[in-house]
């Protein structure tokens, strides 16, 4: 019954915010954390995080090469 009552309270958190009330009002009316409120809604505007890049090329490269083109 926890994660039915946790969705009730994600819930509670969205509609609140979509009525106007701030990060701190919805945490008072739901007596959580104000950083609470403000992590799940962060979470349904950025889902997924992007996966790091690799690095491309090498570096011992790119500073040779950046040698050379200031030299000519």
């Amino acid at each position: 019954m926890a994660n039915v009552l946790e969705m009730m309270m994600v819930e509670a958190i969205h509609s609140l915010r979509s009525a106007g009330l701030s990060c701190r009002e919805i945490a008072r009316r739901l007596g959580i954390h104000r950083e609470t409120v403000s992590r799940h809604l962060r979470l349904v505007r950025d889902p997924i995080s992007k996966p790091a890049s690799a690095p491309t090329g090498n570096r011992r490269q790119k500073a040779a090469k950046a040698d050379v083109d200031t030299t000519a």
